[in-house]
């Protein structure tokens, strides 16, 4: 996968983006993994920058236990969370809540990129 570089006295970790692959995402599209849960100590359980090229779409699905975060970085397109459509595009920053269902579809012309992350919600709350 990718090496951090760290610094053993002040704990610092650096990543470049140069550094890490593409690798396919569960429900379609293309990720760079820049943080996964097993990185941190806190209930961040990742850190994506995704790219949807154009007329595709990042299937139905849902998560039990998190909170997901998107951020538009380029393209447009529209997201579903559950019953409800609404238009995303470059500088949008929408929330999934837990246990919703959503779906992300490129409709532009060009790819769309954006950083994603989720939030683990810790059970009872």
């Amino acid at each position: 996968m990718f090496e951090e570089k760290s610094s053993v006295t002040t704990g610092f970790k650096k990543l470049s983006l140069a550094d890490v692959a593409l690798e396919p995402t569960r429900h379609g599209a293309l990720k760079r993994v820049l943080l996964r849960h097993e990185d941190v100590d806190s209930q961040l359980m990742f850190l994506n920058e995704v790219y949807v090229a154009p007329g595709e779409k990042i299937g139905a699905h849902m998560h039990l236990d998190m909170e997901e975060v998107f951020y538009f970085l380029d393209g447009e397109g529209t997201m579903q969370i559950e019953d409800e459509i609404q238009p995303v595009a470059e500088g949008d920053r929408v929330i999934v809540p837990i246990q919703q269902v959503h779906i992300l579809e490129n409709t532009g012309d060009k790819p769309m990129r954006f950083v994603c992350f989720g939030v683990k919600v810790p059970v009872g709350t």
